[in-house]
């Protein structure tokens, strides 16, 4: 699959060492990506949707590069919970706990974006301050 690099980053081919920069568009195996999706380094440089099951939540959620991916998803009939690429590295920040609300709110609201994560204490989800 062909990714766009987002950082600078330094590889080992079979010629020796070559620098890539942010912008080349690149080839990989998956299984050699996702360490670079994850650190944010890398991007899918063709659209791509994800169908996943999450054991965290016991369900399927799909997960694309942008809103206009969402969007393509919705007009083609998938109703099951979307989340951006930038929402998944919002809510990497939180606790586990807080997975299940956030994921019944995007269910629950199809349309609905995560904008910004912050982490609440334990004593104002029970109403304390």
């Amino acid at each position: 699959m062909k990714y766009k690099v987002l950082d600078t980053l330094k590889a080992l081919t079979t010629q020796g060492e070559i620098v890539l920069l942010p912008g080349q568009i690149i080839t990989l195996p998956h299984d050699k990506a996702i360490t670079l999706l994850n650190e944010n380094k890398i991007t899918p440089a063709e659209q791509v949707a994800y169908r996943v099951y999450s054991e965290i939540l016991q369900t399927h959620l799909w997960v694309v590069e942008t809103d206009k991916d969402m969007h393509s998803l919705r007009s083609q009939g998938v109703t099951e919970a979307i989340y951006t690429q930038k929402e998944i590295s919002e809510i990497k920040k939180l606790p586990k706990e807080s997975l299940g609300d956030i994921h019944q709110v995007k269910a629950t609201f199809p349309e609905s974006t995560i904008q910004k994560t912050k982490k609440r204490h334990t004593n104002e989800r029970q109403g304390g301050q």
